[in-house]
């Protein structure tokens, strides 16, 4: 349902599909890729804006990937991410229509289990008519 707030792989909208937006909610996260996010696009387009946080800094390594089909379009390598710029930085893309994408991650430096998480929020163009509502 629209409006609704979920964590996991499901891209939401909002009930005027004007907004998109995707939670991956913490993720205990080892050297072995976990992906975040994946969902699919219909006829619309997103502009978005996704951002990555993670729960300790000194001393560990992470990596996230963005893929649109099967494409890896985006990567983001936060090393010794005692540096925590990467929480606050939003990667910026235009996912096209009728696309399937996953946010993928992984500590690089560590076997033992580290959170990491991503948030992603977009506007959307081109959105599916709703029932008679207004603009």
């Amino acid at each position: 349902m629209s409006g609704d707030t979920v964590s996991g792989n499901t891209l939401q909208f909002t009930n005027d599909n004007k907004f998109a937006y995707a939670y991956s909610g913490i993720r205990d996260v080892t050297n072995t890729i976990t992906n975040l996010l994946e969902f699919n696009t219909n006829s619309e387009y997103l502009n978005i804006s996704w951002f990555v946080g993670f729960g300790e800094t000194t001393g560990n390594d992470y990596e996230f990937i963005c893929n649109i089909n099967n494409i890896e379009v985006q990567a983001l390598i936060l090393a010794d991410s005692s540096i925590t710029y990467g929480r606050d930085m939003p990667l910026k893309l235009i996912i096209p229509p009728f696309s399937t994408v996953t946010i993928t991650g992984q500590n690089i430096s560590s076997t033992g289990p580290k959170n990491i998480w991503v948030t992603l929020t977009g506007k959307v163009g081109m959105p599916q008519r709703v029932g008679n509502l207004d603009d």
